[in-house]
């Protein structure tokens, strides 16, 4: 396979590592130690965090989905129309020769999770992008339904690739504590789906606030509706380093994850692969990846969160079947299996 016959929308080496980001410079990694042949053309300015050993082109004069809607479609028609992998964002508009990545649709869900100028322009591209390309990629069973039921995509026109774990710790000791408490851990973006209101109301209800701290961590976007999330920014660690966030779940006595929607739930698999208990929203996604490998609260009840973070803490039995079903569930989403199951797709085409 020649290395030019594939190319990989590399938007995500423009941005910060965060779940989605990671999945897609973890699935080039794995094609790349797989032997398969490609090449990555990414905007001109690629942030640090990522050090890729794969082949990257830097392309273009435009940042964001500008770039991805013209540099990226310029340099494809240079090169006479090459298969295109996306697998977050978006792609250029009108392509067809490429397969796209749909995580979820929270954006088409609840339009005020979201600003509206990202809402509107999501909204139009993502219908038009996914019924030109030659296949969908998703992350679960529950988001190809999703992408079936508001997009109206054929059934086999989707192929399901599993989030996989990609956080590792280098050693098996517990690294330092990066804060000096015992405390509950929670990791997302500052989103209003996260449901982080209910879960500071829930916290201040147990009455541990004296024992236990509650730690925050994730960034705040533009994206999202700031209204909903501005006064929780003040509570978080913000955006945190792949190294501080192995620490912050190892060092966690438990990891709550209250969000009402989602298309998989990176950050809970990365708590179990590292031992900790999870408490996390009794939705229908959670079901199908983690079955009872958590504990299920009922994300719009304060008391059910309560009741959720009170159980972890004091049940000590509790706590170590959580843990040991965490690792084996955990183990079953590899970054090899997710690859092998792209090789297998990208062999067909």
């Amino acid at each position: 396979m020649n290395r030019r016959s594939i190319y990989i929308n590399g938007r995500f080496l423009s941005q910060k590592m965060t779940g989605v980001n990671r999945f897609a410079f973890q699935m080039c990694n794995a094609l790349y130690s797989h032997g398969v042949k490609f090449e990555v053309v990414a905007p001109k300015k690629i942030i640090e965090d990522y050090q890729p050993e794969f082949p990257v082109t830097r392309w273009g004069i435009l940042k964001g989905p500008m770039w991805e809607l013209f540099d990226l479609s310029r340099f494809l028609k240079k090169r006479r129309n090459p298969l295109l992998l996306s697998f977050s964002g978006l792609g250029p508009l009108f392509y067809h020769n490429q397969v796209i990545t749909i995580h979820d649709l929270a954006f088409m869900v609840n339009p005020e999770w979201f600003s509206k100028k990202y809402y509107l322009f999501y909204r139009l591209c993502t219908p038009v992008i996914a019924g030109n390309a030659r296949k969908i990629i998703t992350v679960s069973n529950f988001s190809k339904n999703e992408i079936i039921k508001f997009l109206g995509m054929p059934s086999e026109k989707i192929v399901i690739i599993n989030n996989a774990v990609s956080l590792q710790c280098k050693n098996d000791n517990k690294p330092d504590n990066p804060v000096d408490v015992k405390y509950i851990l929670s990791v997302s973006s500052l989103d209003p789906r996260k449901n982080l209101a209910n879960l500071i109301e829930a916290y201040n209800m147990t009455g541990l606030k004296e024992d236990y701290n509650l730690v925050l961590a994730g960034k705040c976007d533009r994206l999202f509706n700031i209204q909903s999330t501005g006064s929780i920014a003040s509570k978080s660690l913000g955006f945190v380093t792949d190294r501080r966030l192995v620490q912050l779940y190892k060092n966690a006595l438990l990891f709550i994850y209250p969000s009402l929607y989602e298309g998989f739930g990176i950050p809970v698999l990365e708590a179990m692969s590292l031992g900790c208990p999870v408490v996390i929203s009794d939705i229908p996604v959670f079901r199908e990846i983690f079955g009872d490998a958590g504990c299920y609260v009922d994300p719009y009840s304060t008391v059910s969160l309560k009741e959720g973070i009170l159980k972890v803490l004091t049940d000590h039995e509790y706590r170590r079947i959580l843990i040991e079903r965490g690792y084996e569930c955990s183990g079953k989403y590899t970054r090899d299996r997710s690859a092998g199951e792209l090789i297998k797709l990208i062999n067909t085409l």
